[in-house]
C-alpha cells in the first residue's frame, strides 16, 4: 500500500511525516513557471508573421512557453504522488485562502485606485467561474477519496495500464479532436489523469530512482528544445496553430521528467523551502486576481520593452511578488489557525455540554 499521510499540497496542510523539500522546491519552481507562462502570454502569440518580422522575440517567446507549460501538471503530480487526504481543516483552509486573496486583492486595487471595475463582486465571481483551475481543483479534492480508493485497490501494472489508456483517449479526443469535455486540458478530467500519473510514479519509486536528477533534467530540456523546433518549423510553413497545451503528450512527458528531476534530488528536509512552499499558491491567487491581472500583464509588457535590462527586471519582479505573497499569506495562515481552533474548541464544548 502507498503511504498516504501527506495532505492537500496546494493549501500547505499539515502532515504526519516530514515534508520532502525536494518536491516542496518543485512547488516553488512550478509557481515561478506559472508567472513565466503568464509573462509569455502577456505578448502576442507567436505567428508566422511575427517569426518573419521579429524572429528573435518570437523564438524567445517559444522558449519561455516550452519550459513553463509544465507548471500546472507538476502541481497536480505532487498531489497525486502524495495523494489528497480529505480533512476539513485542509479543505476549508484552501477555500479560506481563495477568499482571503480575493478580498485582499479587491481591497488593494480599490485603496490605491488601480481599478475602475464597477462591480468587485462580479469580478471575484468571474475568478471562480472564469478561471478554471480553482473550481477544477476543488472538485478534484472533493472526489479524491473515490480516486484514492481506486488507486489503493489497483495493482501497480493495472494502474499503469489505466494511465496509458487514459492518455491515449486524452490525446485522441482532447488534443487532436479538441473535445469540449477536455477544454484543452483545463478541466477536472485532465487533472484526474495527472493525479493518477502522480500516484503511479509513487508506486514505481524504486524504478524511477534509478535515473539521476541530471538525466531527468536533460530529458526535460531535450523535449523543450524539440517543442521549439517543431513550433518554429510550423511557423516557417505558415502554420500558426500553437502546439502548446496541457494535453500535448510531449508536455505531459516533459512534466513527468521535471517532477522526477526534483524527486531524485537529495537535499533532505530544509525548513525555509518548506516555509515558502506552503504559501506558493498565494502567488497564483494574487497575480491572477481579475482586478490585478491586467496590471500584471502591463508590467510584463513594460519589462519586455527594457531591452538588455529585461532579464534582470523580470527576476526582480518575480522575487518581489513571491516575497509579498509569502509574507502576507503567513498572516492568512495565522488568522485561519486561530479561527479554526476557536471553532473546534466551541464545537467540543457544545458536545460536552450535551452529554
Amino acid at each position: 500500500m502507498i503511504n498516504n499521510k501527506l495532505t492537500n499540497p496546494l493549501s500547505g496542510g499539515e502532515s504526519k511525516e516530514p515534508r520532502q523539500s525536494n518536491l516542496e522546491a518543485l512547488r516553488i519552481a512550478a509557481m515561478l513557471l506559472v508567472l513565466l507562462i503568464h509573462f509569455a502570454h502577456a505578448h502576442c502569440s507567436p505567428s508566422a508573421d511575427s517569426l518573419q518580422h521579429s524572429p528573435g522575440q518570437t523564438i524567445a517567446n517559444l522558449c519561455l512557453r516550452s519550459i513553463s507549460f509544465v507548471c500546472v501538471n507538476c502541481f497536480i503530480l505532487i498531489s497525486g504522488y502524495f495523494s489528497i487526504r480529505w480533512k476539513p481543516r485542509s479543505f476549508f483552509g484552501f477555500l479560506f485562502q481563495v477568499v482571503f486573496w480575493l478580498t485582499l486583492g479587491t481591497a488593494m486595487v480599490k485603496v490605491f485606485g488601480f481599478s475602475q471595475e464597477t462591480s468587485s463582486l462580479n469580478a471575484c465571481l468571474s475568478f471562480v467561474n472564469g478561471r478554471w483551475f480553482v473550481p477544477a481543483y476543488i472538485a478534484l479534492y472533493i472526489i479524491s477519496p473515490i480516486l484514492n480508493e481506486f488507486i489503493n485497490n489497483s495493482q501497480t501494472k493495472n494502474l499503469g495500464r489505466y494511465v496509458l489508456c487514459f492518455y491515449i483517449f486524452s490525446t485522441l479526443f482532447g488534443y487532436l479532436l479538441v473535445s469540449d469535455e477536455f477544454n484543452g486540458g483545463m478541466s477536472l478530467i485532465s487533472l484526474i489523469g495527472i493525479y493518477f500519473t502522480g500516484a503511479y510514479l509513487r508506486r514505481e519509486d524504486s524504478v524511477f530512482n534509478r535515473f539521476s536528477a541530471r538525466q531527468c533534467f536533460m530529458s526535460f530540456s531535450a523535449i523543450a528544445v524539440l517543442l521549439v523546433v517543431i513550433s518554429t518549423g510550423l511557423l516557417t510553413m505558415g502554420i500558426s496553430k500553437s502546439i502548446f497545451g496541457y494535453l500535448n503528450p510531449l508536455i505531459i512527458i516533459q512534466s513527468v521528467f521535471l517532477f522526477l528531476t526534483f524527486r531524485n534530488l537529495k537535499i533532505g528536509n530544509i525548513k525555509y523551502i518548506n516555509w515558502i512552499a506552503a504559501s506558493a499558491f498565494a502567488v497564483y491567487l494574487f497575480h491572477m486576481h481579475p482586478l490585478i491581472r491586467p496590471h500584471y500583464t502591463l508590467t510584463c509588457k513594460w519589462i519586455s520593452d527594457q531591452g538588455a535590462y529585461a532579464p534582470i527586471l523580470v527576476i526582480l519582479f518575480f522575487i518581489t511578488i513571491f516575497i509579498f505573497c509569502t509574507l502576507v499569506d503567513k498572516v492568512r495562515i495565522y488568522i485561519f489557525d486561530k479561527v479554526f481552533k476557536l471553532i473546534s474548541h466551541k464545537k467540543v464544548s457544545l458536545e460536552i455540554s450535551h452529554r
